[in-house]
Formats: C-alpha cells, structure tokens, sequence
C-alpha cells in the first residue's frame, strides 16, 4: 500500500489531503482556494501516493469535522485522557513529543486557538496537521494509535479542573453584544455609577434569547418549549416575572452593580413581560396540525406518499399534546385483542375501531364524524373507551356534557384539549338543546370560547374527537338536519353477550402489560384511515355501518316519518294529539323502534304538522260529544275510523 491508502483508509473517506515539503510543514501546493474535486486528480493523488511528500490534513469543514488536539507535554496528554478514557481508542500519532489526538467532531466546534496556559492546542477550521513524513527536528511521523477517530460531538469532550477554555463564554458575550446593539444598554447608570432605570425591553429580549418562547395573542397565554417532553407548555406571566427577577438579580452580581437590585418592581417587571409579548409574538402557530402522532419516546411522522419514520422532538412541530406511552415497533397486545375487542364485536367493527382510535391518537379529527358505542351493558365499551383517553392522554380530553354546550363557559374547557368524552351517557343525551353543536365541535367551523373572569373570547376550530358509550339506542334531536347528522356519525354496536367473568379495572392491567403494544395497534390503525382519506376524504363503512347510522336517524326522525306516512290530508278531515300519540306508538313498535317521549312530541309535533300540511294546532277537535280535545283539521290518520261522512 502506498502511504496515501495507508492514511486514507485510517482517517477515512472525504478528507482533504495537503502535500508539504518532506522535512517540513510547508505545503508544496497552494490549498486554501482549492475545492475538494481537485484533490481527486490522478495528479495530485499520485504526488500524495509517492512517499517524497508529507501528508498533512486540512482540518475541520473541509475534511468533514475531522479536527485534532495537539498536546506537547505528555503528561498534558495524559491528564486529558484520564477523564476522556474512550478517547484513548481514538487515532493518535506523534512527531518529536507529546501526541495528537484525531476526533471527527459532530454538530458545532469552536474556531481553532492556542490557550495561554498552553496544556494543548485546538485546530479545527483552517489549521494543517501533519500525520506522514519527517518533522523539522529529524524524526519520522509516527501513528501510536493505529484506529479510526472516534465520532464525537465537541460538548462531550471533558477538561482537566484549571485549564484555560477560551471558548466559554464567547458565544455569550456576542450574543450579549449583539442585544445591546438591536435594544440598548440593560441598565443606565447616573454619573456616581448608580443604576437609574433598567431597559425593559433588552431583558425582554435577553429571556427571549435564554429560553424558548412565544406568546399567542388568540389564546392570551406565553408557551415555552421543554427539550425533554418536546412539547409547547404553557407558562404564566407570574413564573417568567419571577425568572426575570431572579436573572437580574444574577446580572446585578456579575457586574457588581447592586443598586440594580432596587430596579425589581412588579411595575418593571410587568413592563418587560409587555415588551416581551410584542418580540415574542406568534399568532395561530398550534391551529395547524402537523402529519405526525407525538408519544412518550419520540415523534411518528407521516408523509404524503405512505412512508412512516419515527425520530426525536422538533420545536416547529408546536405540539402541545402527547401520548404519555412509548413507542416499541415489536410490541403486541394479544389479551387486549383476544379478551377486549373480538369478543365484543365483528371483524368489520373492530376494524372501525382500530381506525378511529388512530384518529383520536393523531388529535384532529379529520374526517369530522364522531364514534357512538352503544348495545350490550358491560360488554368493554366503557373499558376500550378508558384505554384510548389513557393513550391520548387523560390531561388531553374532557368530558362532553350536552346540556352544557350552550353555557357561556362550557366550550371554553376544551381549550388545549382534542378529545371529548362523553362515558355511559343517558338515552336522551343527543336530544338535549346543545346536541346540535357536535356538528360544531367535529366539523372544524370556527367556535368562540369565553373564560369566565377574563377579557375577550378566545378563537379554536372544531377539530375534536368524540366518543360516547350508551347501554341504550341513543336518539338525535334533528330539527329537520338528517344530512349533516349521517355525515358526522360512526355507530359500533355491542350486540355479544358480556363475558361469563368480569374483570374490574380490566384497562389498568392492559395497559400495564400491553400499553405500547395497543399504541402501536391505534398506529397502525391511523396508516390504514390515512390510505382511506386519501381516496375518499372519509371512512370506509360496510353497507351495515351505513345502515346502523340510517336505522338511528329514522328512529330520531321517527315521529316525522310517521307524520309523512300515515297522517293523509283532507278538508273535511280531523285527528286529535291523543289518536295521533296511540297511531305513532303503534308505528314504532312495528318498526322496532323506541317511541319519542311524550313531552318531545308535544313540543315537535305543531312544528312537523305546520312544516308538512301547513296546518296549525286546534283547541276544539270534536271527540265522544267533547269539542275541547287538541288536535288538527284539514288532515286524518292513514287508517282513522273518525273520517267524516264525505270519507266514507
């Protein structure tokens, strides 16, 4: 081999060699201005290859971060390799003392520099390092440590107590500058050096620089970024007051100027946390949901063309929820299948479910329809229900309450939320007043939420999931809607019998046991609803998933079906309420129907006669010689046997 392969294969691919006089650290060639390709010449590799060259390296960017330590005292060398020990097995060589260290450095490193206390010198971007040929003083340049350099990032490098880092605190105090500059001094002093007032908006910009942070004026609230969770947390004006306080309590030590401590008022401070809102203002930032599901251990990304990466945090993903469980590609979850889902329901349905609990994991409900689990009581629906707010998140849903959504305060609870839930709810829980706004809630419409104490509303879209579980058929007010209804409804229905042993609690063991593995069951479920959305822009329903929804909207809408199918008009014909009442109960009895209550029909009713015959209500329907019953003229039941003469 010639030195050239020697070297290259120890150093690696990528690293631009520079040819010097043999004997010395001159380069034989000009370099600086030359590109990488030109070290590629048969030319130039050849003179590299004959052995009348040293070999040097240009460090840093142009050999891809591989940059060097070069110590002149041994025992410099050997106190940085007592507290680096992993370093020991990196490339090393040597010229006439002491030894260089090769480390190819990940991410940022510091400009190359010689500290004065002279235990090593740093070369990085722009220095040469001779690894092949003859030193000046007469001796060969020898590798001692015969290894490819070890891959490092520079911030985990160790330092021997009491050596000289030159580069600590640089970045700081150009930042620093670089604030004064854009903002002004952070304090004024008087001309005895006493401090007179401080800048609010330099120690604005200065907590700005020190933490990462942005303040939404739609929601009226600072967030600032954890590292660790990867999520946006939203944080008081209170707390960042107090951070200020205390870092110019810091500031006032470091420049020993203490009558900068007397500037910490609750007025100044107050002040800077209003210069910050402006600097660190961005609107609308957590209404647009990236294609990525953020768990425990990371983000799973989704991209347009089906691929599925999993990776580490991202501050522009400017989440705000997570699942609290970890993702783990080989982990199942057989009990919670075998024992939960397929004894409840049909291959179909629990199919449907696997897609929606993907759904409700992504946090934007995109196809805007929202899941009813009705049927058999104690058959796992509340279970799976408590298994998935586990997986979303507890801190992530809230409990929906229809009879609430037309309160002042209600919608403003949902607030950061993207999971409502509505557990073991009554029959007539859609026939309440706001049932109407779940179309609002799943449909992404525009909704004005009100806190109770504060100034304004505070704007979020509809963009909710929605689960309720019901032991009954539930019922939908309609008010004449069946369109909007059967494009916002999923109906699972339990019809099995409940298992022969109940377990109490049975969602704690399963996701003890199995939380990643049902996790990683609700992923898979979401890439199958994508596929899906991108060809329909909706579920894929069975004919029976469609006639479920049919069933439960002509059962809402039953006393109009009835109206519009056995109520006939004529001029000379009557019905009084109560015959009316009798007919449609017998109506939905033969169609397998749970009857409307006898107060929803006393309300509705005048409103479907008036919409369909155009007749209004009477006080004075003639019935068993009384001519005070209630009822409508102009109109007669499909099979009365009150028809008038001019009936018969």
């Amino acid at each position: 081999m010639t030195p050239l392969d020697t070297i290259e294969h120890l150093l690696g691919a990528g690293v631009f060699f520079v040819p010097c006089i043999h004997g010395t650290k001159m380069p034989a060639v000009t370099y600086t201005q030359r590109p990488f390709e030109a070290t590629q010449t048969p030319a130039y590799r050849h003179a590299l290859a004959s052995g009348e060259f040293n070999i040097a390296v240009y460090l840093g960017q142009m050999s891809g971060g591989l940059c060097a330590l070069d110590f002149d005292q041994d025992e410099d060398l050997a106190a940085f390799l007592a507290v680096n020990p992993a370093l020991a097995a990196t490339t090393r060589s040597r010229g006439s003392r002491g030894g260089m260290i090769w480390l190819r450095v990940q991410g940022e490193y510091p400009e190359s520099c010689n500290p004065a206390h002279k235990h090593f010198e740093w070369r990085a971007n722009g220095r040469l390092s001779t690894i092949y040929g003859r030193h000046p003083k007469g001796m060969d340049y020898t590798v001692t440590v015969n290894n490819q350099p070890v891959v490092i990032a520079f911030a985990e490098i160790q330092w021997p107590d009491g050596w000289e880092l030159p580069w600590v605190g640089v970045a700081e105090r150009d930042a620093k500058a670089a604030l004064a500059k854009e903002y002004g001094q952070p304090f004024y002093t008087s001309k005895e050096g006493r401090v007179t007032g401080i800048n609010e908006r330099y120690w604005a910009a200065l907590y700005a620089r020190e933490n990462r942070v942005l303040y939404d004026p739609d929601e009226k609230s600072f967030f600032l970024y954890s590292d660790q969770t990867g999520l946006w947390e939203a944080v008081t004006p209170e707390t960042i007051r107090e951070t200020i306080s205390a870092r110019i309590l810091d500031a006032s030590r470091e420049a020993q100027q203490f009558t900068l401590e007397i500037q910490i008022t609750q007025t100044k401070l107050k002040a800077v946390v209003g210069a910050l809102m402006g600097i660190v203002e961005k609107r609308g930032v957590f209404r647009v949901k990236g294609r990525f599901i953020h768990v425990a251990n990371g983000v799973i990304r989704f991209s347009d063309d089906g691929d599925v990466k999993f990776g580490g945090y991202s501050p522009e993903d400017y989440s705000r929820n997570k699942s609290p469980f970890a993702f783990d590609p080989a982990a199942e979850c057989p009990r919670f299948l075998k024992e939960l889902i397929y004894p409840a329901v049909n291959a179909e349905d629990a199919d449907l479910l696997q897609r929606w609990a993907g759904l409700a994991l992504f946090g934007y409900n995109l196809p805007q329809r929202f899941l009813i689990l009705d049927g058999t009581p104690n058959g796992g629906k509340g279970t799976l229900v408590r298994i998935i707010q586990a997986l979303v998140g507890i801190e992530n849903t809230y409990e929906l309450r229809t009879e609430c959504l037309y309160e002042r305060f209600e919608t403003y609870r949902f607030r950061a939320k993207t999971m409502l839930i509505g557990p073991d709810v009554a029959g007539d829980f859609l026939m309440q007043k706001g049932a109407s706004k779940l179309k609002v809630l799943v449909g992404g419409d525009p909704i004005s939420g009100e806190g109770k104490g504060l100034n304004g509303d505070f704007p979020m879209f509809g963009t909710f999931n929605m689960v309720m579980t019901c032991n009954s058929r539930l019922r939908i007010r309609m008010e004449g809607d069946v369109g909007a209804w059967r494009r916002r409804l999923l109906i699972v229905r339990y019809e099995n019998p409940p298992p022969a042993k109940r377990i109490l609690d049975f969602h704690v063991p399963l996701l003890r046991e199995e939380g990643s593995g049902i996790l990683r069951w609700a992923l898979a479920g979401f890439v199958k609803l994508q596929t899906e959305f991108a060809e329909l822009g909706d579920f894929k329903l069975t004919d029976a998933q469609r006639g479920r929804i049919d069933s439960l909207l002509a059962e809402s809408d039953s006393l109009r079906l009835f109206v519009k199918e056995r109520i006939t008009r004529h001029e000379y014909g009557d019905v009084t309420a109560t015959e009316i009442s009798q007919a449609y109960s017998e109506y939905c009895a033969d169609n397998g129907w749970n009857a409307l209550p006898t107060a929803v029909i006393e309300r509705t009713l005048p409103d479907i006669m008036l919409d369909t015959f155009h007749v209004t209500r009477s006080h004075s329907i003639e019935r068993d010689g009384k001519k005070s019953n209630r009822g409508w003229r102009r109109v007669v039941l499909a099979d009365c046997h009150h028809q008038p003469d001019e009936l018969l």
